[in-house]
């Protein structure tokens, strides 16, 4: 018993020093925690502050809100070029002299097609006494009248490439996608509040947002 009391004064002292320890350790922690916490914090310009994880989270959701909207566009492009491939935006002149005594190659046949070579050809024969005009119809590169060979060569030259029928022109690049990341269906864009989401997000990546001085 008597050396009990004896230790007990010392064993006190041992305990008040192992708590003051424990109690600078837990203020250093505490500290590091919290440095390490106010790192984390991103203003993110719209008057609140998120640790960087729920940014990294609101990050990857624009980008694939982006990556919709950039298909929705994709789509929309591929459609206006369809289109644009049966517009007659294909034009060709040739000039000739249709008969010996008439110089001057006043006759000329002047095609104007689209790319699958479907439009018409216009030939204006010239003579010294007359003139006459000649309208043909072509659709896909076959024409409802025989052509002649200045015809043939207007043709060609406005359209060197023809599509054949059914056949689409080149496809806007698309950006690839991720593996878990579902293709829409391909009958078509996503629906329309998808759309909207996704034109909302590049709306909200164009905009900059109150600066931090406001």
């Amino acid at each position: 018993m008597q050396t009990l009391r004896d230790i007990a004064p010392y064993a006190a002292l041992a305990a008040v020093v192992l708590s003051l320890a424990l109690l600078v350790l837990v203020f250093i922690l505490w500290r590091s925690v919290r440095r390490v916490r106010r790192a984390q914090l991103v203003v993110t310009g719209h008057h609140e502050q998120r640790d960087i994880v729920a940014h990294a989270e609101s990050l990857d959701s624009q980008v694939r809100n982006l990556r919709e909207a950039v298909e929705i566009l994709t789509d929309q492009l591929d459609e206006q070029k369809r289109h644009l491939d049966r517009a007659l935006t294909n034009r060709a002149i040739v000039r000739y002299d249709a008969f010996r005594d008439a110089g001057g190659e006043q006759s000329a046949s002047f095609a104007l097609l689209d790319n699958h070579r479907s439009g018409v050809v216009f030939s204006a024969i010239a003579a010294r006494d007359f003139a006459r005009i000649y309208v043909k119809h072509l659709r896909d590169g076959v024409a409802d009248r025989d052509l002649s060979p200045e015809e043939q060569r207007a043709v060609a030259a406005a359209v060197p490439r023809p599509l054949a029928a059914g056949e689409d022109g080149p496809r806007a690049a698309r950006a690839p996608r991720l593996a878990d990341e579902p293709r829409p269906p391909a009958g078509g864009p996503p629906p329309g509040d998808a759309e909207r989401k996704a034109f909302d997000a590049l709306a909200e990546l164009g905009d900059p947002g109150p600066s931090s001085g406001a």
